[in-house]
C-alpha cells in the first residue's frame, strides 16, 4: 500500500513539473518579441528631447543627492551626484540571498547569521566601506560586497530614472516606426547590450516600455509606467513599474537640492579614510 502511494505521489509531481515547464515555455514564447527595426535621426533626437523635457532632465542635473528604497529587493539607496559617492543598504533577507549566491552547501549554515549590510562606495575608485550590523568587514567580503553595492546601484537607479541616462556614452538612440524610442546600450553600464524601447504621449510621457536585456530571460517585457510624483524642482518619477512578470516599486523617494548641507556628512568616514589611505601611498 506504501509503495503504491509513493509512485501515485512521484506521477503526480511528475505530471505537475510537466504542466509547469509547458506552462513556463508557453508563455515564454507568448511574450518573446523580437527586436524591432528602428532608424536614428532627427526624428529619435526630438523624440528624446521630447521625453527629457518632460521628465525633467535639467532638474535631474541640479539634484545633489537622491535617496529611495527599490523593491522588490528592499535595498535603500542614498546617492550623491555630485561627489558619486553611494551608500546602499541590504536588509536582513536582501543581505542574506547576496550572501548565499556565491556560497556551496558547505558553507550555507555560515551566511544565515548574515545581518544588515551597509555599504559606503566611491564610484570612479570603487573604494569603500562595508559594514555589517555596524562591525567592519575586510578582505574578501569586503571586496564582494563592493562590488555587490556596485552592480545594485547601476541597476536601482537606472530603474528610478532611466530617463536620466538617455544620452549616456554608449547609448544609441533610434524611432521605430510606430514612434517608439528604442534606446541600445552599445557600451558601458553592468550589461552593455541591453535594449529599451520607450513609448511615451506627445508631451513626452513616458507610458511603457519593453526590455531586451540580460537579467530578464523573458525578450521584449513589456511595463507600464504608473504613479507619477513631480518634485518641487520639476524632476518627475515613475513610482511603480507594472508588468504580468512581477512590479518595481519606488518608495520614500527624497531629493536634496543641496548636499549634504547643515546636516552631519554620512560620507565623512569613507573621504577621511581614502584621504588616508592616498597620503600613505604617497609617504611609500
Amino acid at each position: 500500500m506504501k509503495l503504491a502511494l509513493k509512485k501515485k505521489t512521484l506521477t503526480y509531481i511528475t505530471i505537475l513539473v510537466s504542466l509547469l515547464v509547458t506552462a513556463g515555455i508557453w508563455i515564454g514564447i507568448s511574450i518573446t518579441r523580437d527586436l524591432p527595426s528602428a532608424t536614428p535621426g532627427p526624428a529619435a533626437e526630438r523624440k528624446t528631447n521630447q521625453v527629457e523635457q518632460f521628465t525633467g532632465l535639467k532638474a535631474w542635473k541640479e539634484t545633489d543627492a537622491i535617496s529611495f528604497v527599490f523593491k522588490p529587493a528592499h535595498r535603500e539607496h542614498l546617492f550623491d551626484r555630485n561627489r558619486r559617492l553611494v551608500r546602499v543598504e541590504f536588509q536582513n533577507s536582501q543581505a542574506e540571498e547576496e550572501s548565499s549566491e556565491n556560497v556551496s552547501d558547505s558553507e550555507s549554515n555560515e551566511s544565515e547569521g548574515v545581518g544588515e549590510v551597509t555599504v559606503f562606495l566611491q564610484l570612479d575608485s570603487h573604494k569603500g566601506l562595508v559594514f555589517e550590523d555596524g562591525k567592519e568587514l575586510n578582505g574578501s567580503d569586503k571586496v564582494s560586497w563592493l562590488q555587490k553595492a556596485y552592480e545594485a546601484h547601476i541597476n536601482d537607479v537606472f530603474w528610478l530614472n532611466p530617463f536620466s541616462a538617455l544620452r549616456a556614452p554608449g547609448a544609441v538612440r533610434r524611432l521605430t516606426d510606430d514612434q517608439g524610442l528604442l534606446i541600445t546600450y552599445e557600451t558601458g553600464g553592468v550589461t552593455p547590450g541591453d535594449s529599451y524601447l520607450i513609448y511615451a504621449d506627445a508631451r513626452g510621457k513616458p507610458e511603457r516600455w519593453l526590455l531586451w536585456t540580460q537579467a530578464i530571460p523573458a525578450r521584449g517585457i513589456e511595463f507600464t509606467f504608473e504613479d507619477w510624483k513631480e518634485f518641487d524642482n520639476g524632476l518627475r518619477i515613475s513610482l511603480k513599474r507594472s508588468s504580468f512578470l512581477r512590479n518595481v516599486e519606488l518608495e520614500n523617494v527624497q531629493i536634496y537640492p543641496e548636499f549634504p548641507g547643515e546636516q552631519p556628512d554620512p560620507f565623512a568616514p569613507l573621504l577621511e579614510r581614502i584621504a588616508k589611505e592616498e597620503a600613505l601611498q604617497v609617504e611609500d
